[in-house]
């Protein structure tokens, strides 16, 4: 029982996790879900090239945890 409830506390957090970024760094996420580019976006939000790569790969690893998080719950 300790397993499973450290299990759902985890997943928790990574859900958690997902939706606080995805709120702070939605117009960029959008942006590039619209029309992939990171100099483009960079260039319209007023950001580093850097930062817009960060926070897609971070996004996209979000998703991706958030997937495995979905395919754990149904075993």
């Amino acid at each position: 029982m300790h397993t499973s409830n450290t299990r759902r506390f985890i997943h928790a957090f990574f859900i958690i996790k997902k939706v606080d970024f995805y709120i702070s760094n939605r117009k960029i996420i959008n942006d590039f879900q619209e029309k992939p580019g990171l100099y483009h976006i960079s260039k319209k939000r007023g950001v580093g090239i850097g930062d817009v790569y960060n926070i897609v790969k971070t996004h996209d690893i979000n998703v991706l945890n958030r997937n495995i998080i979905k395919l754990k719950e149904f075993k």
